[in-house]
């Protein structure tokens, strides 16, 4: 081998990543009471649509082969910038 990751383990890790943003926010707002998980609720759950989002873009992009792999590639990259965006957009909020 030369010592490279397998296909997809770099966006695996980067999806980790931000799974690991929206459960913390979502940790915060129910340690902050249940009146102000309540007002957040909506934008942890859009979060949490474009993080499964992403993910089935990168399942569908690993099993994908060749033309349809350079759409699904353009796919998985744009539902990974949506759950960027709105992992940023939250961020101030928590």
């Amino acid at each position: 081998m030369d010592g490279k990751k397998p296909f997809g383990v770099n966006m695996e890790e980067l999806l980790a990543g931000y799974k690991a943003k929206i459960d913390s926010a979502s940790k915060e707002a129910k340690e902050k009471g249940p009146d102000y998980f309540d007002r957040w609720a909506g934008e942890l759950e859009h979060m949490l649509e474009k993080y499964d989002k992403a993910r089935y873009k990168l399942t569908l992009l690993r099993k994908g082969g060749g033309d349809a792999l350079a759409e699904l590639r353009e796919g998985f990259e744009h539902a990974l910038g949506e759950l960027k965006e709105a992992i940023g957009r939250a961020k101030g909020k928590f």
